[in-house]
């Protein structure tokens, strides 16, 4: 963590740092320098709204970051892990708030490189969470030490440097997270041929997650037959991740959304406000989309339940106004399982031909 007791003093002092300073407009940056810099020179700044955002959080909290006991009661008014979950991660009002006190944190327990570490990371999750603050979420990841962060990589991305994610992904020989994360974001960055090949190595030993992945790639990339097998292979998984009813959801749902999509024409879509839900994270999530004129003018997420990373929905909604028609709608790429679903959803409200 180096230069980290310099940052830690600075941002004892956070809330003196006017707002003019921290609203330096983004550049464009491209070569590894420049995003370099851009990162700690915003980093190393607060956020425009920072002074103006209170410190809230329970006085019973353990601000030592101790973990909770195991088999304890879920309690987010002591336990710092719980409250960010459920008092900060679910309610966007409070996402501010999450930032200034993960900065109290800081300052807490500067004398504890451990927990130090703990918070500098937390507050590279959130700031690209939910924030998407892509710059400050490198800053803080970069200060944790955390070279091979899959956020650092996307962040890197979102700021301009492909190749800088490409450094990162390429330290990942094969994909072992929950949510096929590494295959994502290769295609994300534009890569389907590696992040399909990663697809296929995991679908080896998780069958439900590995091919579900490897749908999504062919289907972001209009790939529609190849993608039906692979979500075909998905639904009908028998053994694999502690996901594999969700997965298998999931699949189904996408299979039904690419056979709509042959038959949707836009411009035959009559105006209106058209409904439909599909299968999330924890629930169905419905969409009203609305028609005028043949082209989507607006999208509205009606109904969830949800918990977590309210950010997907918003992003989600404006990418698939923005591309519009079926196969554009179809290929928006969503980093989330709520995003799946948004997309699922809004394909199946629209009326088919």
């Amino acid at each position: 963590m180096k230069h980290a007791a310099a940052i830690l003093f600075l941002f004892v002092g956070l809330g003196v740092v006017s707002a003019q300073q921290a609203k330096v407009p983004p550049p464009k940056p491209k070569s590894k320098a420049e995003v370099l810099a851009f990162i700690k020179k915003t980093g190393s700044t607060p956020p425009d709204w920072f002074a103006a955002t209170p410190l809230n959080y329970p006085k019973t909290l353990d601000l030592s970051w101790s973990p909770p006991p195991q088999g304890s009661p879920w309690d987010p008014g002591k336990n710092v892990g719980q409250f960010i979950w459920t008092s900060i991660n679910e309610n966007e009002a409070r996402w501010k708030e999450g930032i200034k006190f993960l900065h109290h944190m800081l300052t807490v327990n500067k004398d504890k490189p451990a927990t130090v570490k703990q918070v500098m990371n937390a507050l590279g999750n959130m700031y690209h969470d939910l924030h998407q603050d892509w710059a400050r979420a490198a800053f803080w990841r970069q200060m944790a030490g955390e070279a091979d962060s899959l956020e650092l990589a996307h962040s890197y991305f979102k700021l301009g440097s492909k190749d800088m994610a490409v450094e990162i992904l390429n330290r990942y020989g094969q994909d072992n997270t929950r949510h096929a994360s590494v295959v994502r974001l290769w295609a994300e960055i534009g890569e389907p041929a590696k992040a399909l090949q990663l697809a296929e190595q995991m679908a080896g030993s998780i069958p439900d997650a590995g091919n579900l992945a490897a749908g999504d790639v062919c289907r972001a990339n209009g790939r529609y037959a190849e993608a039906l097998v692979y979500y075909q292979k998905a639904a009908a998984a028998s053994g694999g991740s502690r996901d594999i009813d969700q997965n298998k959801k999931r699949a189904q749902a996408s299979l039904d959304a690419i056979k709509s999509v042959e038959l949707l024409d836009l411009k035959k879509v009559p105006d209106g406000k058209y409904k439909a839900d599909s299968f999330g994270y924890s629930g169905q999530v419905e969409v009203e989309v609305s028609v005028a004129a043949g082209k989507i003018t607006d999208i509205r997420v009606s109904r969830h339940t949800e918990k977590q990373y309210y950010s997907s929905i918003s992003e989600t909604c404006a990418n698939l106004i923005k591309k519009q028609g079926a196969k554009g709608v179809d290929a928006t790429s969503g980093a989330t399982i709520t995003s799946e679903a948004i997309i699922n959803a809004t394909v199946k409200a629209l009326p088919k031909k």
